[in-house]
């Protein structure tokens, strides 16, 4: 009991000293700031977008345990190694151990290559190791668990790749001896061997719409196609399926009205939520409106093709119609003063008023034209006034 009374009188005292916190930080500090960035607006149109490629299945109806020499998603050859099939799951076992030692090796002769601290980069090595470490958050946060062993890696690898640039103390040597003298064994044979019918990017999975979604004809990509089409049941021989790496496209369903948006042959930008593809050249190859003339289908051709896209369906878009790039500010600090368009700035201890041209705008936000070397001009990083009252130019605060 006594406990639960002292525990209230925390939280009492808590909610008092945040009320007195808020009460002093409005009447001394009645000015809030934000910097002002530079950003980039789109104006467009957003859509659901439908990938539609040449896609071959591939089947192995054989005996044995498979060991893809090929990475989900990763490029091959016409009549390239996919798979190596061999008779029992040590042997691959064996095969992937041997794989990631010898890139160990080629890793540790390659850092041992850092000694010369003139002749290595280090920004770059430490901008990797930044990429690493958010690589290796990303993929903790995300629940990603097979990509944190391969991030941990990476993110060593940096570390001893700034050592030995930096000349600190590390035995790489030793290290590389030790990992060579684990390779000296043959290594099992493979019985057979699954190969590629054509060149593209091979991918392990399939969703069932390989042979449902062709872009043979892309004249047969219509809303009702779009709308009844379900997936297929593919037998267990199905092992994957090969990815063309010629002109493919995106389908994106549209009212007729939207349509009008859209000329056969006009170039534009897709924005995607690819990582390594966030935006892509397109053409409007075609617009196939639907039996009951209220929907259609805009057809965009892409020959812009890498692994993470050879492993998509369907994803959310964004066409571009336009975009501004300048200085972004909170749509709250934007004022009127003696019919001028302007933002407050907070400079030292003193307030002015500098007046901007708006580009662009929405809720929330404006983007207004980059400096342009005048004196009394928005600039990169100004501290714009985005709360504050009885404010005009000159005005000192503390």
């Amino acid at each position: 009991m006594k406990g639960s009374t002292v525990l209230k009188a925390l939280i009492v005292i808590t909610a008092v000293i945040f009320v007195a916190n808020q009460i002093i930080s409005s009447v001394y500090n009645p000015i809030k700031t934000e910097n002002a960035v530079y950003y980039t607006a789109t104006d467009g149109y957003d859509i659901t977008g439908v990938i539609i490629r040449n896609e071959t299945l591939v089947s192995y109806d054989g005996d044995g345990v498979m060991h893809f020499v090929i990475p989900d998603g990763g490029r091959v050859a016409k009549n390239g190694v996919i798979a190596n099939v061999y008779d029992n799951e040590s042997s691959s076992i064996e095969v992937t151990e041997r794989q990631n030692i010898e890139k160990k090796i080629s890793e540790l002769e390659d850092i041992l290559g850092y000694n010369d601290i003139e002749a290595a980069n280090l920004d770059l090595i430490n901008s990797k190791i930044d990429e690493s470490v958010n690589e290796l958050i990303y993929s903790a946060s995300a629940g990603n668990f097979s990509d944190i062993n391969t991030a941990s890696e990476d993110l060593l690898t940096e570390i001893w790749r700034r050592q030995a640039a930096l000349g600190e103390d590390n035995d790489f040597s030793e290290q590389l001896e030790s990992l060579k003298a684990q390779i000296s064994d043959p290594l099992p044979e493979a019985k057979e061997q699954i190969r590629s019918d054509i060149s593209g990017y091979f991918v392990s999975a399939t969703d069932g719409y390989e042979n449902i979604f062709s872009s043979k004809d892309i004249s047969e990509i219509t809303p009702e196609l779009l709308d009844s089409a379900k997936p297929q049941t593919y037998g267990s021989d199905v092992i994957g399926k090969l990815v063309s790496d010629y002109e493919w496209y995106i389908a994106a369903k549209v009212s007729v009205n939207d349509s009008f948006s859209y000329k056969e042959g006009d170039s534009l930008k897709i924005l995607t939520s690819v990582k390594s593809s966030p935006e892509l050249s397109v053409t409007v190859e075609k617009i196939n409106v639907s039996d009951s003339s209220s929907q259609a289908v805009v057809l965009f051709s892409c020959n812009e093709m890498n692994s993470e896209l050879a492993l998509m369906r369907s994803g959310p878009m964004t066409v571009v119609k336009a975009q501004y790039s300048g200085l972004r500010v909170s749509r709250k600090a934007l004022r009127v003063v003696d019919s001028v368009r302007g933002v407050y700035v907070l400079s030292g201890m003193q307030i002015k008023f500098v007046p901007v041209n708006m580009i662009y705008s929405n809720d929330s936000y404006i983007i207004c034209e980059k400096d342009n070397g005048g004196e009394n001009t928005l600039r990169l990083y100004d501290r714009v006034v985005v709360k504050g009252k009885k404010l005009y130019d000159g005005k000192i605060v503390s």
